[in-house]
């Protein structure tokens, strides 16, 4: 079995290669086969649902870039929080391509098993990118959302 700092290690490597360098295959090192996700805005089915995602927004937002600022590893679970930056593009699921870059900052929880990650959570601040990005106002005001009244 692993220790927690390999396990950590092996996270920062796996998230480095899969987001950055669109390496697909770093999933199969860090997630079991049967991992479940847990992403509030863009739901996905296991590693083969992670891997399109990936590849998706990866085509969608070519300059993508992620960092991984602290990850917290303890004997079964590793905390992370992150910041991903891009220029929306292309449509990515639904989402028109802005051609307008975001800033976007995350936080997420992996549960492992051995040396695999079996479950994953992530919150992160979609509203933020959507204002980044212009489909929805910086700010909306309490007259703006009172019907002007």
């Amino acid at each position: 079995m692993m220790t927690m700092d390999e396990r950590t290690e092996m996270f920062r490597r796996a998230m480095d290669a899969l987001w950055n360098g669109g390496d697909l295959d770093a999933c199969d090192e860090l997630f079991a086969e049967h991992c479940m996700f847990h992403d509030p805005t863009f739901p996905h089915d296991g590693v083969t649902g992670l891997k399109e995602f990936v590849r998706d927004l990866r085509v969608a937002q070519p300059d993508l870039h992620l960092d991984v600022q602290d990850v917290v590893t303890t004997e079964d679970k590793t905390a992370y929080r992150f910041t991903c930056a891009a220029t929306a593009s292309n449509e990515f699921r639904g989402l028109p391509a802005t051609g307008r870059t975001y800033v976007m900052n995350g936080m997420g929880m992996s549960k492992w098993e051995g040396d695999r990650i079996v479950e994953d959570w992530s919150v992160y601040d979609m509203l933020g990118v959507l204002q980044q990005i212009g489909l929805v106002p910086e700010r909306i005001t309490h007259e703006a959302s009172a019907g002007g009244a």
